[in-house]
């Protein structure tokens, strides 16, 4: 069941030397959807995805998240707002325990390193990870 406007992206362009990479590109995710971006290599979508993300600050046109302008915010602030990404390609760090890597990734939404290990074994629990916690992640 489709909901508000969660994020909004309204006619975002972006160019590199000239080159036009994205252009005026529209569309909504309403709460509660998922929404698939598609198309040939060199089309723009990960292009799309970094402006969404605050990589690339787009040449025209706005991304909001709800009612918050994201034009022009640092990516960590962004990721705070509540919009992350991932990459194709999971890269955990190696020399890592398993929970040590899972604090890494809720310092994004933690204060301190105390809160972010706090909040680690519920997030390992609702993976199934718990019983590896101590494991190197390599």
């Amino acid at each position: 069941m489709a909901g508000a406007p969660l994020l909004t992206v309204d006619g975002i362009s972006k160019s590199f030397r000239g080159l036009r990479a994205v252009a005026n590109v529209s569309f909504v995710v309403e709460e509660g959807t998922i929404v698939g971006l598609i198309g040939p290599n060199g089309a723009g979508k990960t292009t799309c995805f970094n402006m969404i993300a605050g990589v690339y600050r787009p040449d025209s046109g706005e991304v909001r998240l709800r009612d918050t302008l994201l034009n022009g915010l640092r990516p960590d602030q962004i990721c705070r707002a509540g919009v992350a990404r991932t990459f194709q390609l999971v890269k955990p760090f190696k020399d890592m325990t398993v929970e040590e890597n899972v604090v890494v990734g809720a310092l994004c939404n933690m204060d301190s390193v105390a809160e972010a290990r706090a909040a680690s074994g519920a997030i390992l629990d609702r993976l199934g990870l718990r019983s590896k916690r101590y494991q190197r992640a390599s």
